[in-house]
């Protein structure tokens, strides 16, 4: 498994080349919070990672996609299997190794989002540069955890799908419209109640999670049981998408 993790590895930075999104995701916060925004407004573009959250978010669609949708196209796919590997082994070593681009991803997003509020506190002063250390943090773990959700969207289509382009581009699509359908369905919850428990609103809730009371008493409110019975229907989503990703890819001809 080691051995294909670090074939995986290899693929990403030759053939996928994830690192020039790591590049931009730490040079986008440093031009953007060192001279693009104001005082009054530093403290709002630490939160957004100066600007890099969208590249983060792209970033996402583009790795997932293209991780799965290359090896097909390319013919890769046919020696990995011919070797000891199974295809279990081949899709779990992809998904870790999806995950371990976009945390470094993002890494680079909060380490050039730092490096940005440095300079910025070298040329103004620190004066509206504070930052709540906790909650930034904990943003950052969430927005892993919440991306395991879009990930598992992603792949099933690009293993639905032959073309590259075509993956990346629903994968794109589906960045913006998976918070659309949320809020729509949300919207017609009060016409079917158990609409509420739907996979994309049941995600949407949770990508607000906080972990501070006023947040657990409205999510509680809404769904009408404990915190921890909504994430246990999160991982239970989880699960179902990725087998379902997984039955999909085995399934899929080379």
């Amino acid at each position: 498994m080691l051995t294909l993790l670090k074939q995986e590895w290899m693929k990403a930075v030759k053939q996928n080349r994830f690192y020039i999104w790591a590049i931009l995701a730490f040079v986008t916060p440093i031009v953007v919070l060192t001279w693009l925004v104001p005082a009054d407004s530093q403290q709002a573009g630490y939160y957004s990672l100066g600007g890099a959250g969208l590249i983060v978010a792209i970033s996402a669609s583009v790795i997932s996609a293209l991780t799965f949708t290359q090896e097909f196209n390319y013919g890769t796919i046919r020696p990995l299997l011919s070797r000891q590997y199974s295809r279990l082994q081949v899709f779990v070593a992809k998904i870790i190794m999806i995950v371990f681009e976009y945390v470094l991803v993002l890494t680079s997003a909060v380490l050039g989002t730092l490096a940005g509020r440095l300079i910025f506190q070298m040329t103004n002063g620190t004066t509206e540069t504070e930052i709540q250390w906790q909650p930034f943090l904990f943003n950052q773990v969430m927005d892993v955890i919440m991306t395991l959700f879009f990930f598992a969207i992603v792949l099933m289509v690009s293993n639905l799908v032959k073309s590259t382009a075509a993956a990346v581009s629903i994968g794109i699509v589906l960045s913006v419209a998976t918070s659309i359908i949320a809020a729509i369905t949300t919207f017609l919850v009060q016409f079917w109640e158990p609409l509420r428990w739907n996979p994309l609103t049941v995600e949407a809730f949770l990508s607000q999670f906080n972990g501070q009371k006023v947040q657990n008493e409205y999510m509680m409110n809404y769904f009408g049981t404990d915190v921890w019975v909504v994430w246990a229907v999160y991982i239970f989503y989880l699960v179902v998408i990725y087998v379902l990703t997984y039955l999909i890819f085995r399934r899929r001809s080379v």
